[in-house]
């Protein structure tokens, strides 16, 4: 009975490694906040549309959290599910570019609004579904393991691969360029797809570990009065003051994207450098990051918010100067904010682990998340409009203020924890 029950298990590790590596790699390669943006840009959308896409796509996320996702990820089986959404991501993006090709601008900009849309409803719902997999699958140590691999063998298979296809293609226009990075994204998500079910998926009668279904499934009216409830906790109070300068923060990313995509958008290697500069970010930022929060997690915070703040003045100044020509300044700026936006997403869920009481911990999570998109969908709508009417370099004005507050805030409201308190 052991070996039965251990065969499936070490045969899952590398096929769950293999399908989160593939995964990796089709989302650095079609990343809807970097390459979809510059494509946009390219293709001469209004700056409106391509900032918006942002709140777009936070939209369709909250509409599956809310009425789809928990009843999804319920289901008894989640392998064809995750493989059905992969499939689905990678067709999102081939209907944009195949939209895109006919050169009409107003059906472009409906195709993008649609494909960032279904995008974020469906991501949304494989979230669920793969952290629920993993977990009935996986022992802890072979999930940190898969995760590592992912961030590290795909961001170097993402670098790798986009360096040929620049090779490839770089005597091509802009949209034949950008086009092959897309196409070679919706492979991959194919081969994620069908790598996953290769896996040896047990159902919950078999390991004794079933859920009743949709036992998570909640209606609007709790959910709204879960939140305002959760405000009469001091703790609650004192994190959101926290957090929500943040949510300003986290769309540092696609925004610096979007002013690199203005400047190179014609650019034989913008895109690449772009995308080289973020995976490289992500892949710098795991261990780095790692190593200071176990010493404390609101250095981490407050130094991610200061280096997001000392990267957009030094960027705004070249800009201004108009010095900003060269492509490199903008890659090694999107590097800087892309380990930076990492460390902080990672401590501040840390640091909510240690404040939140037990007992309070999922009415707060989701409370937490529920506030931080509306503010995220408001804020980069705000954004958008402003890289319209004046230009992305006032949007970037705007994320620098308030990473300086956040990192204000962090520093006055996140206490130090000591070693023992945060493993208690």
């Amino acid at each position: 009975m052991a070996s039965k029950s251990t065969d499936p298990a070490r045969r899952n590790v590398p096929v769950l490694a293999s399908q989160s590596i593939l995964s990796q790699v089709a989302w650095t390669l079609g990343s809807p906040s970097i390459v979809l943006p510059f494509l946009a840009v390219s293709l001469e959308l209004p700056m409106f549309l391509a900032g918006a896409l942002v709140s777009i796509r936070m939209v369709g996320s909250m509409i599956s959290d809310v009425f789809f996702a928990r009843s999804i990820a319920a289901q008894a089986r989640k392998k064809r599910g995750i493989a059905l959404t992969e499939i689905g991501i990678g067709g999102c993006l081939l209907m944009a570019l195949l939209i895109a090709a006919t050169g009409s601008v107003s059906l472009t900009a409906i195709a993008f609004v649609i494909a960032f849309f279904m995008i974020g409803l469906i991501e949304e719902s494989q979230s669920l579904m793969l952290s629920d997999l993993l977990g009935d699958h996986l022992k802890s140590k072979s999930r940190m393991v898969i995760r590592y691999l992912q961030l590290g063998a795909g961001g170097l298979c993402a670098i790798g691969l986009v360096l040929l296809i620049h090779e490839i293609t770089k005597e091509y226009p802009p949209f034949s360029r950008h086009s092959a990075v897309i196409a070679a994204s919706v492979v991959f998500f194919l081969f994620s797809a069908l790598c996953i079910l290769g896996m040896a998926e047990i159902a919950p009668d078999e390991s004794g570990n079933g859920k009743p279904k949709g036992a998570g499934r909640q209606s609007l009216q709790n959910i709204i009065s879960g939140i305002v409830s959760m405000f009469e906790q001091p703790w609650f109070r004192r994190y959101m003051a926290l957090r929500l300068p943040l949510v300003v923060v986290s769309l540092s990313v696609p925004f610096f994207a979007l002013i690199a995509a203005e400047a190179h958008h014609n650019s034989a290697k913008g895109l690449t450098a772009m995308i080289i500069s973020s995976a490289s970010g992500y892949l710098v930022s795991a261990p780095l990051w790692q190593l200071v929060n176990m010493k404390s997690h609101r250095t981490v915070m407050v130094a991610g918010n200061l280096l997001v703040a000392v990267t957009g003045i030094v960027l705004l100044a070249f800009h201004y100067a108009g010095i900003d020509h060269e492509v490199h300044l903008h890659a090694i700026a999107l590097f800087v904010v892309s380990v930076a936006t990492t460390g902080i997403s990672s401590a501040r869920q840390l640091y909510f682990l240690d404040v939140a009481p037990k007992e309070q911990r999922i009415q707060g999570a989701a409370a937490i998340k529920s506030i931080c998109r509306l503010a995220a969908v408001a804020l980069s709508a705000i954004l958008a409009a402003v890289a319209h009417m004046h230009e992305v370099a006032a949007a970037i004005v705007f994320i620098v203020l308030a990473s300086i507050w956040a990192a204000f805030s962090c520093y006055r409201i996140a206490k130090p924890q000591k070693a023992s308190e945060s493993q208690a």
